[in-house]
């Protein structure tokens, strides 16, 4: 397979027929569930009740079953499920009808469909799909069409989306053994929306991934999605001319996915594919899931009507829509005074809502804390999930006030994460990090300090006295000021 080795080459993807499709799904920050009141917190961790469950496949008013649903009914497991204090109901485990569909979530899910250019049906008609691998408790998914036919600007092209959802999310899975699995209930009903695009043609798997990127950020420029581990899934279809449509469940790391196409097409032109859903292991490589599922596994909701989108609701949503991503690029390098690349590297974070509120610091600096120091403590194995966006505005409030200093951040931020105190004031005091007053650091620099000693090795002795208690620009302001006057 010599041909293997110039994968790089995008014309090489090109001759190859590469074809794929993206789902992205996006947990939306609402406060309460798709379909009841309950939270979508999820900060629970003391189950207040286990439900077991057996489920099995039904026919679809055409008379056929599903074979994706038939697969994982033949393997014969029980389900288990964790509820949840607040978090958790009787709408969760089946037991009571669902509730009216959640307001504040259709409208964010409206928002996103205006966002990609999408037509907006008249009317929102929630949808059951059938799942039955246990990750729902009464076997199907709800589901509704928000937004259909629009598109996506990229590098001066129009990438297609073909349909906006909005649905509710799914059980998290806890462990199987023994053919009993277990989940936790409260992640069930929280709002998803599912961005689908097109036929993605000609497109390499890096630009695959920008495409990624680019549909999540979008997403994320409503202000009202979720952060963390889980919070943003993709689905994948890929192919090749003598290969077969196969679907890819599961990615979580966006920055993966160009390795995880390449992975796939070199599988299909090794073997002899078949159309099947795979799933994404720890690796990057991908294994046997189940069979592609069909069309006949969706069907009307009947517990509630469907819901009118008038004209004057809508035009209400246009007037809230974010400002556009390019836009947005181009005021963060002009206003903000941010590099391209640091401006793209914020906009493509968790954090770019977090980092617009600040105020009072250098935009440079919250941006680097968001883009570098973050990233090099959750490689370091640091829970940045732990620390809230209040806490990062605790954060650069003490910044903007002087009472830490830039260089205290990545330790404050590490014992955040690792210890229950939620005070930055706290935390910096346990670890000696409070700012040193314009005397207090005088005093340092006049008693380290020789009158003629080198201006690089004065500031290099005092910064190693002061780290954390002082920022670097204000230690060689006062040590140019002490080397000046003992001249």
């Amino acid at each position: 397979m010599k041909g293997l080795r110039l994968f790089h080459l995008s014309e090489d993807y090109s001759k190859l027929g590469l074809k794929a499709g993206l789902e992205l799904h996006v947990q939306l920050d609402t406060g309460k569930k798709l379909f009841c009141n309950c939270s979508t917190k999820m900060k629970e961790k003391q189950p207040i009740e286990i439900v077991e469950r057996k489920l099995h496949p039904v026919a679809s008013e055409l008379g056929t079953v599903d074979q994706a649903a038939q697969f994982e009914f033949l393997k014969g497991r029980t389900f288990y499920y964790q509820a949840f204090k607040g978090e958790s109901c009787l709408v969760d485990l089946d037991e009571e009808p669902i509730h009216p569909l959640n307001s504040e979530a259709l409208t964010v899910a409206l928002q996103v469909s205006l966002l990609f250019n999408c037509k907006i049906p008249s009317e929102i008609q929630v949808m059951r799909k059938t799942v039955i691998d246990g990750s729902n408790t009464s076997g199907f998914q709800r589901t509704a069409v928000v937004g259909l036919n629009g598109y996506l600007e990229f590098r001066g092209k129009n990438v297609p989306i073909s349909q906006i959802s909005l649905e509710e999310d799914a059980c998290a899975i806890i462990g199987e053994e023994d053919g009993r699995v277990m989940y936790k209930l409260n992640r069930l009903g929280v709002p998803l929306v599912e961005v689908s695009t097109g036929l993605l043609v000609g497109y390499t798997p890096e630009e695959i991934q920008e495409i990624a990127y680019m549909i999540g950020i979008t997403c994320r420029s409503t202000g009202k999605m979720k952060h963390g581990i889980g919070s943003i899934r993709q689905d994948m279809n890929v192919s090749i001319t003598k290969g077969a449509r196969v679907e890819i469940k599961g990615v979580q790391e966006l920055g993966i996915m160009a390795k995880i196409v390449e992975g796939e097409v070199k599988r299909q032109m090794i073997e002899k594919a078949k159309e099947e859903t795979r799933t994404v292991l720890p690796d990057g490589n991908t294994k046997y899931m189940r069979p592609l599922p069909g069309a006949s596994r969706m069907y009307p909701e009947t517990d509630i009507p469907p819901v009118p989108v008038n004209t004057k609701y809508l035009a209400e949503i246009k007037k809230s829509l974010p400002e556009p991503l390019t836009k947005k690029l181009q005021r963060f390098e002009k206003e903000l005074k941010l590099s391209q690349q640091l401006a793209k590297e914020i906009l493509r974070s968790d954090y770019v809502e977090v980092f617009e509120k600040v105020k009072g610091v250098e935009p440079s600096i919250v941006a680097s804390t968001f883009t570098n120091v973050v990233k090099d403590l959750e490689r370091s194995g640091v829970e940045i999930s732990n620390i809230t966006d209040e806490n990062f505005m605790d954060l650069f409030n003490n910044l903007a006030e002087r009472k830490i200093a830039k260089e205290a951040i990545p330790d404050i931020l590490r014992m955040l994460a690792e210890n229950n105190t939620k005070k930055i004031s706290e935390v910096a005091k346990k670890l000696g990090f409070t700012t040193l007053t314009h005397a207090e650091l005088d005093k340092i620099i006049r008693e380290t300090v020789k009158p003629d000693m080198p201006f690089n090795k004065a500031i290099g002795i005092v910064m190693s006295k002061v780290r954390g208690k002082a920022d670097a620009q204000t230690v060689i302001k006062a040590v140019k000021k002490f080397l000046a006057t003992s001249a």
